[in-house]
This record gives structure tokens, C-alpha cells and sequence, in this order.
């Protein structure tokens, strides 16, 4: 009886399991997948601690899995999610949850994302899942961002902004908690996390809140057509034509090429420009302001009007702190109250209260003009 019963179970045994049983997934203590460049050096890395391979599907999913990213040879970036899958033999990987991307040598920069896609043979990093990137003074951030590895630029798109922090931070402890002092929005913005380098086609519309102000004061507000800069360095170019208003304080700028340095505070333009705050007005070729000092440089073609007077000269300077206002070269100083000319090489004074000018000529010598009406004395 028993041999005439192995027959019949060879022939259950030799059935095809059915289409509906599932394989079940291989499970290994640990994951390690490397890969070389053309020269041998290693290219990238990923490891994880476990890992459940699918083999009809060719599909691996990672727990906890990291990940390390060369640049000829060593190591540039850690990475790191809360599970990951790879495909095939490492054609892509999906990384989703808390996912961090650090830098590994200087400067410090973190990029971190709900997921991302990795493409090691492109050397690409696709994040889909609004992508945040922060160095020492700023973080960009975005609806997508697409990371060229080769080249280490990130581009970002979907309503990128640029905000910034006067108070330096280390991204890899703590993340600033207070709201940016300048925040920038523009069409589009591509980054080199390793050299500072960016570039962002506009428009460019922004906001910076300055210390100091009464609380519920409004912020400044800027707008330029693109937007150029250094996030190493902490100078920003905004070209094209370019308009700042503070409206708490009645200030308004109009010019091109306005080139900020923000470690500084100072900005300049090497073009014509109008200024405006309150009845005041000032217009020239080339400015330069420096916020520490309280200082206000024109280059050439000085012009500056107010009730009452009006002062041209080839060059100009005013303190907003101290009120003292100096004047070089063919310098015309017309005042409406009896007719008033004042002509010097060197001109100086003060603002009054009411904006009035109070001239001296130190070293100078100054020609006045007087049209009195009625009788003279």
C-alpha cells in the first residue's frame, strides 16, 4: 500500500503553486548595498538594519535605512528616513518619513523632507514632499526640489522662498524658533549648498521686519525682477528695476541693481535712483547706505528737495543720526524764504526738526544771494 502511494505523491508535489499564494518576502538581518565610481572610488552607500526582500517583485523595503553619498571619493552627504524601498539592485530607492540629508563637510547645511526619491545612477535626489534646506543663516524651502548630486545644486520650484536670520545657528543642533527678519519670494531658485552661489529668476517679492519697530508696525517691503546672491557670503543682488517701501517710517527707494550685504548692512547701487520719505526728496548716481554707521553716501549728481529748499552737488553725505548733512562740489543750496542762493566746493549742516538746512563752509568760502521784498535796511 505504501508504494502504491508514492506515485500518487509525486504527482501532488510536481503541481504549480496556485496564482493566488503569494511568496512570501525574505527577511535579512541587515541591508548593505555599495556601488563604485569608474575609477574604483566608492560612489554611494545604503544600509539598513533589516530589510524584507520581495522576489517577484524585486523590491527590498528598509527599516531605519542610511545612506552616504561620495564626491570623488569621499564621503559628502549622510542620509537618513524612517523606511525605505529599493528597487531592483538600487536603480531607485524611495525614502519617506523625517527624512534628513546633511553635509558632511563645511559649510553646514541640512535638508530634510517628508520623501524623496533617489536615483544613484542619475545622481539624483527627487523631493516631492516639501523640502526644507537651512545653513547657518537661512533656510529655503518649496514645494519640490530636484538635487543634482553631480553638480551639488538644488533646484527648487512650486512657490520657493528664501528666509534669513541676522542671529547665526547651527543647523545640525537647533533650528530657529522666531520668524525670519527678511523673507523672499520668487518664480523659482537654484542653490550650490557647497559654495553659497544663487540665482532666482523673478518676479521677486519680499518682506523684512526691522528691529527696533513698535509691535503691529508693517514690515518693509521689496521688489525687484530677479534675484542673485551668496548665502556663504550673505550679499544678495536684486536686479532689474527695484522698489523698497517701509510705509511705517514713509520711506520709499526706487533704482536698479541694488546689492545688499546683510552681514554688513549696507547696500549699494551704482545706478540713478530716487529716495523719498515723508516731503523729502533725494535722487543722484550711486548710493551707498551703511546701517551701522547711520550713513548715507551719493556718488555723483546730488539732489535733494524739501519744503523750502533745495541742495545739488556733485557729491553728498548724510548721518540720519546725527542730522549732519555735507556737500562736495558745485554746490547750490536755493532756499524759497527770500529768495536764498548759496554756492560752495564744500558745504555742511544740519536737519532741523522741521527738515530746515543750518549750512556752514568749514575752510570755505560760501556766496549768498538775498531778494528781500519791501524796504531794504
Amino acid at each position: 500500500m505504501a508504494v502504491g502511494l508514492l506515485p500518487l505523491a509525486a504527482c501532488r508535489g510536481s503541481r504549480p503553486p496556485s496564482a493566488d499564494v503569494q511568496t512570501p518576502p525574505f527577511v535579512f538581518r541587515s541591508l548593505d548595498l555599495k556601488q563604485q565610481d569608474a575609477g574604483g572610488r566608492p560612489a554611494w552607500q545604503l544600509t539598513s538594519p533589516e530589510a524584507r526582500y520581495d522576489l517577484r517583485r524585486r523590491l527590498a523595503r528598509a527599516e531605519k535605512p542610511k545612506g552616504l553619498i561620495y564626491a570623488k571619493g569621499q564621503p559628502l552627504y549622510r542620509l537618513q528616513a524612517d523606511s525605505g524601498t529599493v528597487i531592483g539592485d538600487g536603480q531607485a530607492i524611495l525614502l519617506e518619513g523625517n527624512l534628513r540629508v546633511e553635509r558632511l563637510s563645511k559649510p553646514e547645511v541640512l535638508i530634510q523632507a517628508a520623501r524623496a526619491r533617489w536615483l544613484p545612477q542619475q545622481k539624483l535626489l527627487l523631493v516631492d514632499r516639501r523640502p526644507e534646506a537651512y545653513d547657518q543663516h537661512g533656510r529655503l524651502r518649496a514645494e519640490r526640489a530636484r538635487f543634482r548630486l553631480d553638480d551639488d545644486t538644488l533646484e527648487l520650484s512650486g512657490a520657493p522662498r528664501l528666509d534669513r536670520w541676522a542671529q547665526r545657528f547651527n543647523p545640525f543642533a537647533a533650528l530657529p524658533t522666531s520668524p525670519p527678519e527678511t523673507t523672499v519670494q520668487v518664480a523659482s531658485l537654484s542653490w550650490q549648498p557647497g559654495t553659497g552661489a544663487l540665482v532666482a529668476p523673478g518676479p521677486v517679492v519680499g518682506e523684512r521686519r526691522m528691529g527696533g519697530l513698535p509691535a503691529g508696525a508693517q514690515p518693509q517691503k521689496l521688489l525687484a525682477e530677479r534675484l542673485e546672491g551668496n548665502t556663504q557670503l550673505q550679499t544678495f543682488s536684486l536686479l532689474g528695476a527695484v522698489q523698497l517701501e517701509d510705509s511705517t517710517r514713509g520711506q520709499r527707494f526706487v533704482g536698479r541693481d541694488l546689492r545688499l550685504d546683510l552681514s554688513a548692512q549696507s547696500g549699494t547701487t551704482n545706478l540713478p535712483f530716487q529716495l523719498s520719505e515723508g516731503s523729502r526728496r533725494v535722487k543722484g548716481t550711486g548710493l551707498t547706505v551703511q546701517a551701522l554707521e547711520g550713513v548715507a553716501s551719493i556718488a555723483s549728481q546730488c539732489h535733494v528737495e524739501q519744503p523750502g529748499d533745495q541742495l545739488n552737488a556733485d557729491r553728498c553725505q548724510w548721518n540720519w543720526r546725527s542730522g549732519v548733512v555735507s556737500a562736495e562740489g558745485s554746490v547750490l543750496l536755493q532756499r524759497a524764504a527770500n529768495r536764498q542762493t548759496s554756492r560752495a566746493t564744500l558745504l555742511q549742516g544740519n536737519l532741523g526738526e522741521r527738515g530746515s538746512f543750518a549750512i556752514s563752509a568749514p575752510g570755505g568760502r560760501v556766496i549768498s544771494q538775498f531778494q528781500v521784498s519791501g524796504r531794504s535796511r
